[in-house]
C-alpha cells in the first residue's frame, strides 16, 4: 500500500466509524422500523403460504366431478360480472351527478350572460347618444377647469366600466362554450356507460340460469344422503386443512396494535350484517355433521362487515363455502365470512371494525343469499351467541 492509499484509509476509518455508529443508533432509537421490515417480510410469507394453499385447492378441486367445477366456474365468473356492475353503477351515479352539476353551472352562466346583454346595450346607447367626438364635445362645453376635469375623469370610468362588462361577457360566453361541451361529452360517456351495463346484465343473467341448470343437476347427484354426507365431510376438511395452515403461517405475522382485544369484546362484537339466524351454532346439518357458525339470511349485495380489526388472511373461493374471506384477529382468534357474492379485501389488508369487506350471495353451492359466519378461538369453533351484542 503507497502513502496515498495509507492516507485515504486512515481518513476513511473515522468516517466508517460514524457511519456504523450511526446505524446502530437509529436501530436502537427506531424499533418500529425493525417491526415494520418484520411485518413486511411475514406478511410476504403468508402471501407466499397462501397462494400455496390456493393451488393446492385449484388441484383438488379439478378433481371434483364436472358438475361440481362448472359451478364454481360460473359462481366465479358471475361474482366477476356482479362486480363490474357495480363499478358501472357508480360511474353512472357520479356521471349523473357531474352532469347536474354543470347544468347547473350551465344556466348560471346563460343568466350572467343574458343580464351583461342588457348592461352592455345600455352602455352602447349611452356612448351613442354622446357622439364619435366624446372627449372634444365634453371639453368644448365646459367652462370650469375643475368641471372639466371631473367630466374626463368620469368618462375614464365609464370606458373602463364598459370594457371590464366587455371582457366580463366575452369570458362568460366561453365558459359557456367549455361547459355546454363537457356537458355533451359527459352525456356520451353515460350513454356508453349504460350500453356496457346492459351487456353486462345480459351476461349475468346467462350466468344465473347456467348456475340453476348446475345447480339441478348437482341436487340429482347428491340426492342419496350419504353422497351429501361425504361431500360436506370433502368441504369441512378441505377448511381444516385451510385453517390448519393460516394458523402456521400467520404465528409470527405482527398485526396492527388493536385499540381492544378480541377476547376484551367477547359478548359485545357487532354483527357482520342484520338478518335473521337461519342455522345455528350446533344445530343438525347431515348426520354427524354440524353447523359449527351461524348461516344469516340476508339479501344479495348487502354489504358484511368486520366484527372486528385485524388482518385479512384468506380472500379467494373455498369448495362449499364459496366466496370466503377469513380475517384474523391476533391471540389465536379468527372470523370467517362464507357465501359471498363479491370480495372486497385481499390478502394481506389491514381492516377496521365494522369495515365493510364484502358483499353477501350464495355462493358455493346456496338457494338463497345467505352469510355463513364462524368464529375461531384457538383452532376451534366457538359458539357466536356467546361473542356477538344481542341483536
Amino acid at each position: 500500500m503507497n502513502a496515498m492509499q495509507r492516507l485515504s484509509a486512515i481518513t476513511l476509518l473515522p468516517c466508517l466509524r460514524r457511519l456504523v455508529i450511526c446505524v446502530f443508533v437509529s436501530l436502537i432509537l427506531n424499533p418500529a422500523a425493525i417491526a415494520d421490515d418484520g411485518s413486511k417480510v411475514e406478511l410476504g410469507r403468508l402471501k407466499q403460504t397462501i397462494a400455496a394453499l390456493e393451488k393446492t385447492l385449484a388441484a383438488s378441486s379439478e378433481e371434483q366431478s364436472g358438475i361440481e367445477a362448472e359451478l364454481v366456474q360460473v359462481e366465479i365468473e358471475a361474482s366477476e360480472i356482479t362486480a363490474n356492475i357495480r363499478l358501472i353503477l357508480q360511474k353512472i351515479g357520479s356521471a349523473e351527478t357531474i352532469i347536474a352539476e354543470k347544468e347547473k353551472n350551465k344556466i348560471s352562466i346563460e343568466r350572467r350572460i343574458t343580464q351583461q346583454n342588457s348592461a352592455i346595450a345600455e352602455q352602447i346607447r349611452a356612448a351613442h347618444k354622446l357622439g364619435d367626438q366624446e372627449p372634444i364635445k365634453l371639453l368644448l362645453n365646459q367652462e370650469d377647469p375643475k368641471a372639466i376635469s371631473r367630466m374626463f375623469k368620469y368618462y375614464d370610468y365609464f370606458l373602463e366600466a364598459r370594457s371590464e362588462k366587455i371582457e366580463e361577457y366575452l369570458t362568460d360566453v366561453q365558459a359557456l362554450t367549455k361547459v355546454i361541451e363537457d356537458i355533451n361529452k359527459n352525456k356520451l360517456e353515460l350513454v356508453a356507460s349504460k350500453k356496457s351495463l346492459s351487456l353486462q346484465q345480459e351476461n349475468l343473467s346467462v350466468q344465473v340460469a347456467k348456475r340453476t341448470l348446475s345447480l339441478d343437476k348437482m341436487q340429482l347427484t347428491m340426492s342419496d344422503d350419504k353422497k351429501r354426507l361425504r361431500g360436506l365431510q370433502k368441504q369441512r376438511g378441505q377448511l381444516e386443512q385451510l385453517l390448519n395452515a393460516v394458523q402456521e403461517a400467520v404465528a409470527d405475522l405482527i398485526l396492527p396494535s388493536p385499540s381492544q382485544s378480541f377476547v376484551s369484546r367477547k359478548g359485545k362484537l357487532p354483527w357482520p350484517l342484520n338478518g335473521r339466524i337461519a342455522h345455528r351454532f350446533g344445530s343438525a346439518r347431515n348426520g354427524p355433521i354440524k353447523w359449527q357458525g351461524w348461516l344469516i339470511n340476508a339479501n344479495s349485495g348487502t354489504e358484511v362487515k368486520s366484527v372486528h380489526q385485524g388482518r385479512v388472511v384468506f380472500s379467494n373461493y373455498l369448495r362449499g363455502f364459496g366466496l370466503l374471506l377469513i380475517i384474523e384477529h391476533g391471540n389465536g382468534y379468527m372470523t370467517l365470512y362464507g357465501h359471498n357474492q363479491e370480495l372486497l379485501k385481499d390478502t394481506g389488508d389491514s381492516v377496521q371494525t365494522n369495515e365493510v369487506v364484502a358483499r353477501s350471495g350464495n355462493t358455493g353451492g346456496l338457494d338463497k343469499s345467505a352469510l355463513y359466519f364462524e368464529i375461531r378461538s384457538q383452532g376451534k369453533p366457538a359458539n357466536p351467541k356467546k361473542w356477538m351484542a344481542k341483536s
